[in-house]
């Protein structure tokens, strides 16, 4: 990447001399990394950062054991997924366009076959989902099978900025500058929350349920980056402690800079029924948990202030354990940051997190830490399907975003674009 500005270099020599007594820290306590295999983006130095959860007595580290794959025709990102009772892998994405076809701002995707060789087609690109508002800033995640039933979240950013009443919404675009000041918005993109439970019952080709205007939120802002735990095909596989339910997770106040994540289920049977949603509340000493009606009386499963960006669980049934994966920009972000130096830090490096529970709520132990995912990639939202471990939960392949720069951010020379669907294959080696 082009180095920082001078004007920036004071800003960063602090966290230099941080990363220096880190290095000397991590000599005295290995860090749970595994970064030999990408390059570090070089303009944002490592921050000196402790992570607050135990080492797995499971899992040692991970292992990236081949390179990452791009599939061809891809150009759109996120890849929430399902597990379909067919066997095909669902794949929801955001912004971007596929196979020569139109951009839009929601895509499903059916995937089938195994990386590098799955094939896929869109199946949908969701026309009746309509944005109304700044407020109500209308994407999809949240992709869940049960049975023959498809579900897809169509859930908000608020995007609205008080100070800037002139950008508003023509059609389903943005009409605003692209300059400094837009991209603190759009790169905070604040959460919102779940405007409606869309469900399919012919493999994604027609949709019901889209949202309405001004319609009540189905789920509030801890739960607006929605996704649905991962089991077997069409929701099957869930071992006997969780059966009967759904499980879903969200991060908190916005798209990669949250702090917490959150907890919620609902019956198999009623998924739709707002009022059959039930929020983890916390856990009693013999680690049972408590199911509260109120959504904002939530607790966390897990806290990493200003590093929690959207999260994504799933089931490994060989291992017997829950894998919870997220990732974040090296660079906490907050509308209180000077425009300039935003433009100038952030989307320059981001970090990975993986850690393994006996249940959906821990407690978390860490397995692999890496300050410097996939390097100048700027990689985003790791994933890990289901159908793509091994029988004994050793080996699997992880789903994920990169380049997401914003409108000018630098690219090194040369550069290849992996903003598409990204799978790379890993292997986790048990103590």
């Amino acid at each position: 990447m082009k180095s920082i500005r001078p004007r920036f270099l004071l800003l960063f020599s602090g966290l230099l001399a941080l990363a220096a007594a880190a290095s000397a820290q991590q000599r005295r306590e290995p860090a749970a990394t595994n970064s030999a295999t990408t390059k570090a983006a070089s303009d944002v130095p490592l921050n000196a950062r402790r992570m607050m959860y135990p080492r797995s007595t499971l899992i040692e580290r991970l292992e990236w054991t081949g390179p990452a794959h791009k599939l061809p025709g891809t150009a759109s990102d996120m890849h929430w997924h399902a597990w379909g009772a067919d066997g095909a892998l669902y794949v929801v994405d955001d912004d971007g366009e596929n196979f020569g076809g139109p951009r839009s701002f929601a895509h499903l995707l059916k995937v089938e076959g195994r990386p590098p060789k799955q094939i896929a087609r869109v199946v949908s690109r969701f026309p009746g989902i309509q944005r109304y508002s700044m407020r109500r800033h209308l994407y999809v995640n949240g992709a869940l099978a049960v049975g023959s039933r498809l579900y897809v979240a169509a859930y908000e950013y608020d995007s609205h900025d008080p100070a800037r009443s002139e950008r508003r919404l023509k059609g389903n675009d943005v009409l605003a500058t692209k300059g400094d000041d837009f991209f603190v918005l759009d790169a905070i993109s604040h959460h919102g929350g779940v405007a409606s439970l869309m469900y399919s019952d012919d493999a994604g080709a027609n949709w019901t349920n889209y949202p309405v205007a001004n319609a009540p939120l189905f789920l509030g802002p801890r739960f607006a980056g929605l996704a649905f735990v991962g089991f077997g095909p069409g929701y099957t596989g869930v071992p006997d402690f969780l059966a009967g339910y759904v499980y879903a997770i969200s991060n908190d106040e916005s798209w990669e800079s949250g702090s917490h994540v959150f907890l919620a289920r609902a019956p198999k049977d009623q998924v739709l029924d707002r009022a059959a949603w039930r929020f983890y509340g916390g856990r009693s000493a013999t680690n049972e948990p408590a199911w509260i009606s109120e959504e904002a009386y939530a607790r966390p499963i897990i806290t990493d202030h200003g590093h929690v960006g959207h999260p994504t669980m799933t089931y490994v049934p060989g291992l017997q354990r829950f894998l919870l994966a997220f990732g974040s920009d090296a660079v906490p972000k907050s509308y209180a940051h000077d425009p300039k130096i935003a433009w100038a830090t952030w989307h320059r490096r981001r970090e990975l997190q993986i850690y393994e529970g006996s249940t959906p709520w821990g407690p978390w132990a860490l397995v692999h830490y890496d300050p410097a995912w996939e390097g100048d990639h700027i990689a985003y939202l790791p994933q890990l399907p289901p159908c793509w471990f091994s029988p004994d939960g050793k080996e699997g392949i992880m789903i994920f975003s990169g380049d997401y720069r914003m409108w000018g951010v630098p690219e090194p020379a040369g550069h290849e674009s992996w903003y598409a669907q990204m799978t790379r294959p890993f292997r986790l080696v048990l103590k």
